[in-house]
């Protein structure tokens, strides 16, 4: 089974709150559930349409997954239903976001030669790259965040050029869905979908190495700085 807990080595939970793992995925694919409904609660947000030219702020989990799933759309693909750009600073995660769909994976100060852009996620934390998905939206475009910012202020300069270009802000969050989905989606509904995605995606592949839940710390620091992509804890 799957549960929203914290991670332990055990944990006490209502039962109508765990999730029975559908039968044919792997157990290291059924962790990555949570961050795959945010990828499509995102992907969902930015309502993207045939033909438009798209870009990833910040290739991190969350990014990959938003790119891998837009792969699975045919953005970027084959079907040349647009552009899908990712940026990055690490080039460790610019090669997966090859390997995950990407149309062209790229250091941030190429963004400018990329644009304009029809749509711009933003998922890499860094108020620079928010200021550069802006900057590079075309006019009448959107601008996705899905960051989490917390407390921290970040420096934007939206003048007179931002005034006038009628581009729109949208933050995306997961734990609800939107209004204007709520006649025809449901949570339950949403998992199903997200189950589909974790059989097709397999994200496990995105795991650079696996840690003793006793080695915490160091994986969240691995993380932190960028020396791994994605982590596993074994309880055992």
């Amino acid at each position: 089974v799957f549960a929203f807990s914290a991670h332990s080595s055990e944990a006490v939970v209502g039962i109508d709150s765990i999730q029975v793992v559908p039968e044919g995925i792997h157990p290291l694919d059924a962790i990555f559930m949570p961050s795959v409904e945010t990828a499509l609660s995102i992907v969902h947000d930015a309502h993207i349409r045939y033909g438009e030219d798209v870009a990833i702020f910040g290739q991190g989990l969350i990014g990959l997954l938003v790119a891998s799933l837009l792969g699975l759309q045919g953005v970027g693909a084959d079907l040349k239903i647009g552009s899908l750009s990712t940026f990055d600073f690490l080039p460790n995660r610019l090669a997966m976001s090859a390997r995950m769909g990407a149309s062209q994976a790229l250091f941030p100060d190429s963004a400018s030669s990329v644009g304009p852009l029809d749509v711009a996620i933003e998922v890499s934390g860094n108020g620079k790259a928010l200021q550069s998905a802006i900057d590079n939206t075309r006019d009448g475009g959107r601008i996705i965040v899905g960051s989490w910012y917390g407390n921290r202020a970040i420096d934007l300069h939206l003048g007179i050029d931002f005034h006038r270009s009628h581009k729109t802000i949208r933050t995306s969050q997961v734990s609800e869905l939107p209004a204007e989905m709520l006649a025809c989606w449901t949570k339950k509904r949403r998992f199903s979908l997200v189950w589909d995605l974790v059989r097709h995606i397999e994200p496990r592949r995105l795991i650079t190495k696996e840690f003793h839940l006793g080695s915490a710390q160091d994986a969240y620091e691995c993380l932190e700085n960028g020396r791994e992509i994605a982590v596993a804890f074994k309880y055992r």
